[in-house]
């Protein structure tokens, strides 16, 4: 099934591929990490925009980069660019998790040691 779905044939392949997007989501404290965190977010909120704005400079020791998504009148979502250390970057999610109006954090990270 899982095969038909992604189209990939290889057995190995697809083992290989499962297992490393499992482990893209294990964040361990003292590794080194870059990728992408993406947060959704109801912007007719405006405390929302506010403490979402709030946390990302609570991080800028992590956030490289970021683009902002109109998707509807009242969602947005924003992608950042994140390089760092685990624990910095799992108190980000933390961080963006917390806020009232954030309806979902997720992210896809690359282990660079």
């Amino acid at each position: 099934e899982l095969s038909r779905q992604t189209g990939i044939t290889n057995r190995s392949r697809l083992i290989s591929d499962a297992i490393a997007s499992y482990s893209s989501k294990v964040i361990a404290d003292e590794g080194v990490y870059a990728g992408a965190v993406v947060v959704l977010y109801d912007h007719s909120r405006g405390e929302t925009v506010y403490a979402v704005v709030d946390a990302q400079h609570d991080y800028l020791d992590v956030i490289r980069s970021n683009v902002h998504l109109h998707v509807s009148r009242e969602r947005c979502v924003e992608v950042l660019a994140v390089e760092g250390r685990g624990d910095r970057i799992k108190g980000l999610l933390s961080s963006l998790r917390r806020v009232s109006g954030v309806l979902t954090v997720q992210h896809s990270l690359i282990p660079l040691e």
